[in-house]
């Protein structure tokens, strides 16, 4: 059965067309509250893994690169091995940015919704400011902008479709026979689930990672300065020996040549 992923401006909206989808589908529902789970599954402070999902990295948030990169990808781990179960709408997550390409997935971007009349001109500033951190958090997450409508199947404007019409019109997309779930995009959802097993697993003390799998094949990719080539290979091949499901595994290497000029001006 398809998969709704929801994103939107407006979170109000979204989590009423959400929630009134589920019920009328008889779907499970994944959205901010799973969050509670993945702390607990990976020893993480909820709040600061809220934050995570919103704040980039800083000194002054005392937010560093590396736990937020580690963190996030906690979140796609556990998000991805639920989707895989299929029959669910999912919210509040960021799923969009990282489920690529899965032809049961129905991807939908919501804008719009506010009340224009009651809405004051700081309110809207207010709103233009917070859609352009988002930007900048989606960039530095994922390298995607995320009111980029390539990213969607649909892109509804709720300030000319009612919530209810929306509701009915994605309830009707999802029973459409390309939204079905196919073997090749079950396929494809549980490879973009073992790269984020494999790519978790390698944050938890690397750095500068990038997995893909396919049919079972993960290739990582990696960078660091030459002299540390063969130890970072090395523990990337005994780290991802412990993941299950795959096949076999290929690591590429890239000189980190900022690093390896900052390392002979010395």
């Amino acid at each position: 059965m398809p998969v709704l992923i929801l994103s939107s401006e407006n979170k109000e909206p979204e989590r009423v067309i959400a929630q009134k989808i589920a019920q009328k589908l008889s779907y499970t529902t994944l959205n901010e509250q799973f969050l509670n789970k993945i702390a607990d599954t990976h020893i993480l402070e909820r709040k600061k893994l809220s934050d995570a999902m919103n704040i980039k990295p800083s000194i002054l948030k005392r937010i560093s690169a590396k736990w937020w990169h580690y963190s996030l990808s906690c979140v796609e781990l556990e998000v991805l091995e639920q989707l895989v179960n299929d029959r669910c709408v999912c919210w509040g997550l960021s799923a969009h940015l990282y489920v690529m390409v899965v032809s049961h997935v129905l991807k939908v971007r919501l804008i719009g919704g506010y009340d224009s009349v009651s809405q004051s001109e700081r309110d809207k500033k207010e709103i233009s400011r917070q859609e352009r951190n988002r930007e900048k958090w989606s960039m530095a997450a994922f390298n995607r902008k995320e009111a980029d409508p390539g990213l969607y199947d649909m892109v509804i404007n709720l300030d000319q479709i009612r919530i209810d019409e929306a509701i009915n019109t994605l309830t009707t997309t999802l029973g459409f026979p390309r939204f079905k779930a196919m073997t090749y995009s079950k396929n494809n959802l549980e490879d973009q689930a073992l790269a984020a097993r494999v790519k978790n697993a390698l944050l938890k003390s690397l750095t500068d990672i990038h997995v893909h799998a396919q049919n079972g094949t993960v290739v990582v990719t990696t960078s660091s300065v030459k002299r540390e080539k063969l130890k970072k290979v090395e523990a990337i091949k005994e780290i991802a020996s412990h993941v299950k499901g795959i096949g076999y595994l290929e690591v590429h290497w890239d000189k980190d040549m900022i690093a390896e000029a900052a390392l002979s001006s010395r």
